[in-house]
């Protein structure tokens, strides 16, 4: 996926020091890609009738900017941990872990409120596809970011 590549450039961009121009530029690019590309799938994805649409899509729409605001909260926490990495220390690791952990929360919470609005206007079923399909972009997203991203060591001698 292309938007992948992007991410990791990102990342990239952010661990060489690039000036914040560069790296928000880059990151709407890359928030741009992934919006398009998740469209491309959850449509593919959820194959709904032409009544179901009409009522899936401004949903779906409004559950986007929702994500879009998650994800600006996943990028700040990659973009501290980037800046910790080097002089990490065990109090900065629990933070940036309970941050994460806090993440995940919320995520969850945004797949039940959805799910809940889905269900409510066009079916259970079409709720719970809803959530299989997104769950499955976001761990494919997940596991290529988890797969770049380096494990935590502290600079503090034990």
């Amino acid at each position: 996926m292309k938007v992948l590549r992007r991410m990791f450039l990102f990342l990239f961009v952010l661990g060489a020091g690039q000036s914040a121009d560069a790296q928000e530029n880059l990151l709407a690019m890359i928030q741009s890609d992934v919006r398009a590309e998740a469209q491309q799938i959850m449509t593919y994805g959820m194959q709904l009738s032409n009544e179901d649409a009409a009522k899936f899509w401004p949903i779906y729409r409004r559950y986007e900017l929702e994500r879009a605001d998650w994800g600006d909260l996943r990028i700040a926490l990659i973009r501290r941990f980037a800046e910790q990495y080097e002089t990490m220390t065990d109090d900065v690791a629990e933070d940036l872990a309970e941050e994460m952990f806090d993440l995940l929360d919320d995520r969850l919470d945004l797949y039940k409120s959805f799910f809940g609005k889905f269900s409510d206007a066009v079916s259970p079923s079409v709720g719970a596809r809803f959530v299989q399909v997104e769950r499955q972009l976001n761990m494919i997203m997940d596991l290529q970011i988890a797969r770049e991203m380096p494990l935590v060591f502290t600079v503090e001698p034990r």
